[in-house]
């Protein structure tokens, strides 16, 4: 996963911030010969770069690619350029980390585990983290033909090879060649599995931005998203694939969450509304079970009525269940929706922390807003009206007018444990206060509901917050900023 490390020396702040990926796929990287230094650049060479010292302050010899780095007459560099996307190749994705490893990278390790952030996997000579806009340049890169390259966000990977790297100019690279995996044969996904729902159609975002069909099976089976069926709600909820899918039942989502250990098997547990809390459903073993799972290193992504994860009070017919192992991180209430079915409703983004404000740059960037700061919501919610900012943090808020112009949470995050220090917090939770996709239709064969095949300004939200919810954990008030190469 992508870990950060920060260090404050003395009186003054020392900043080392590092997001690293301490996983990596099982395929390693081959290594270029020192000789290719010398191939295919402009003029303007000045010698090698060669090593300093290591972070211990001893000597390291240069190694491997290391020989490969080059000095540019005038201030130049020799540097690679392009924009990282979704696995769709449609949609720009921030804090996405390229690098160049020295090494091999290590194999990733499948279920949930404590991946905080710290050191980069493969001893990377150059780094970079993708911006707003989904861009990154990497300078210093070593020059030759075969120049390993990593583009990684938590355990989605891809690992490439650029034909040719020119000396001392920029190569930009095209959007096809580093957008994120779509399937196992171009690299790392996460194991991902969604419990269907009643209200909400979560199980089409998956594929909107761009994960391959034949990734989405049972859980007997090999692909990286597992289906399992929930409650129907008012209406109906997807239970089997389609014919032309092979037609199997989806197993229960109730037997899924009532045990850890089939909760650890996953690296996100996506939950779609249901359209009520059904605490016949959530026993107290299933709150436990989930509880320890986050706690463990899991990430988990709610929507709607899943509150009851956090908050079990009564719900009109539904009755209050057992207490949340979870401990409190916002003041719940079930209030009148802001903008219900067929309304759009304005969400204001927060940006008085560091992702807050990249998010409100992205979502311009992306099409999402055409306001800064502003988000168009269809199927906003309102079930809990502030979070306390020392455990948990607010993404996207509005005004409720049905609610005497009370604030709406639409968004929120925390990591685990949530009382915790910081340096020793696992895993991370996302709960999303409005119905994500609609637009889709619910209780077909999938994905025979998936009838819209882009993704709307609130789903554009939530792949920002999925591929956060992916990555590393940091604290939300910390930077995003590349780790150091290994010197």
């Amino acid at each position: 996963m992508l870990r950060t490390s920060l260090f404050v020396i003395g009186a003054g702040a020392f900043l080392v911030v590092g997001i690293a990926a301490g996983c990596g796929s099982e395929s390693s990287s081959e290594f270029g010969d020192p000789a290719g230094a010398s191939s295919g650049g402009a003029s303007g060479s000045g010698g090698f770069i060669g090593s300093s010292g290591g972070t211990d302050g001893s000597t390291k010899p240069c190694t491997g690619l290391c020989q490969q780095q080059v000095k540019c007459a005038g201030g130049g560099t020799t540097s690679l350029s392009g924009v990282v996307k979704d696995p769709a190749g449609k949609v720009p994705l921030f804090n996405v980390l390229v690098y160049v490893p020295n090494a091999p990278v290590a194999p990733i390790t499948t279920g949930a585990s404590c991946d905080r952030c710290g050191n980069v996997s493969g001893e990377p000579l150059v780094t970079a983290i993708t911006d707003a806009n989904g861009r990154f340049k990497l300078d210093d890169v070593p020059v030759g033909a075969d120049i390993p390259l990593v583009i990684q966000v938590g355990k989605w990977r891809r690992q490439i090879k650029i034909p040719n790297v020119a000396q001392c100019v920029d190569t930009p690279l095209a959007d096809e060649t580093i957008r994120l995996p779509r399937n196992k044969s171009e690299g790392d996904l996460p194991q991902i599995a969604i419990t269907t729902g009643g209200a909400d159609v979560m199980e089409c975002l998956l594929r909107k931005i761009g994960v391959d069909d034949a990734e989405f099976t049972t859980p007997e089976n090999d692909g990286r998203v597992h289906f399992y069926t929930g409650s129907p709600g008012t209406g109906e909820t997807t239970r089997q694939f389609n014919a032309t899918q092979g037609g199997a039942s989806f197993p229960s989502a109730t037997s899924f969450w009532n045990a850890k250990t089939n909760l650890m098997k996953y690296d996100l547990v996506i939950l779609s509304c249901e359209g009520d809390t059904y605490p016949a459903t959530k026993p107290a073993e299933a709150l436990t079970a989930l509880y320890d799972y986050a706690n463990a290193g899991g990430r988990v992504f709610a929507s709607h009525w899943h509150r009851f994860w956090f908050n079990t009070a009564a719900r009109g017919p539904q009755p209050a269940g057992p207490p949340s192992p979870f401990e409190p991180f916002g003041t719940w209430a079930d209030r009148n929706a802001p903008g219900d079915v067929g309304q759009i409703a304005t969400g204001i983004v927060d940006d008085t922390f560091p992702k807050g404000k990249a998010m409100k740059e992205w979502l311009v960037n992306v099409g999402a807003s055409t306001t800064a700061g502003e988000l168009p919501i269809k199927e906003s919610k309102h079930n809990i009206d502030e979070v306390d900012p020392a455990r948990a943090t607010q993404w996207i808020t509005m005004t409720n007018p049905q609610a005497g112009n009370a604030k709406a949470v639409e968004y929120l995050s925390f990591n685990t444990p949530i009382l915790a220090p910081d340096e020793q917090k696992c895993g991370r939770v996302v709960y999303s206060d409005l119905h994500v996709s609609s637009g889709d239709q619910r209780g077909r064969p999938w994905p025979d509901g998936c009838v819209q095949p882009d993704l709307s300004p609130q789903e554009k939200a939530l792949e920002f917050m999925l591929f956060d919810l992916s990555s590393c954990i940091q604290s939300d008030s910390a930077p995003v900023i590349p780790p150091p190469p290994v010197k």
